[in-house]
């Protein structure tokens, strides 16, 4: 009984890996599609969001399964709660690149906006965020997991230097309130990525080391040594 259990929970931690490089291949399409301005890219991110929503729905019904059938304890429940979370943030991973990718599309019927906005910076930094955390869980690395918090700081930063540039360029020039609006809510889609990593990671030192740090978050990552 126990050897199937443990092959199922494989087969668990297998299916959510899949579903996260989905999760990661549409971060990396809608990116690529702000970046590039390219619309094709775009609407392969709107075509492949359903493929993620059906993932996340299989996980959900064997993770309880498992739990009916085996009534894990101790770490094993652990680690099944944990995965039946860790796919709900995946599949809101996957719906915020949906949501870059529209506003990609509606940018990209407009003239581009030329000012040094670090919106390359900043998605990249999340579509990291988001194989990090990915690796992490894999490998229940409590460390790499810690580092993933850390970023989620950077992008913060990063993120409110998009706002007031963006801010600042609509003030100076009001043709581009509808293009710079957009993009704002671009980067809010980003730093929500990065933030659902976040939750992953912080998921991943829990289940790693029993620490829980999703509430006073630098005062946990002071107090704690991973």
């Amino acid at each position: 009984m126990k050897r199937h259990f443990d092959d199922e929970l494989k087969q668990l931690k297998e299916k959510v890996f899949r579903m996260g490089l989905k999760v990661e291949e549409a971060v990396a399409k809608a990116s690529g599609a702000l970046i590039e301005r390219d619309s094709k890219k775009a609407e392969a991110v709107l075509r492949g969001d359903q493929e993620i929503n059906l993932s996340e729905i299989e996980i959900d019904e064997l993770g309880h399964e498992l739990i009916a059938l085996y009534q894990p304890a101790a770490v094993d429940l652990r680690f099944v709660t944990m995965v039946l979370k860790m796919t709900s943030d995946l599949e809101r991973m996957g719906d915020q690149a949906v949501n870059i990718a529209e506003k990609v599309i509606q940018i990209n019927q407009e003239p581009p906006l030329t000012p040094s906005v670090d919106l390359p910076k900043i998605a990249q930094t999340a579509r990291a965020m988001v194989r990090e955390a990915l690796d992490a869980f894999m490998e229940k690395d409590a460390k790499r997991a810690k580092e993933i918090l850390e970023k989620d700081d950077v992008m913060d930063t990063i993120n409110d230097q998009v706002y007031d540039e963006l801010q600042k360029v609509m003030q100076e020039k009001p043709e581009t309130v509808p293009q710079g609006v957009a993009l704002i809510m671009v980067s809010h889609n980003l730093e929500r990525i990065a933030d659902l990593a976040t939750n992953i990671a912080e998921d991943v030192i829990y289940l790693a080391r029993g620490i829980d740090v999703r509430h006073h978050i630098r005062e946990r990552r002071e107090e704690t040594t991973l």
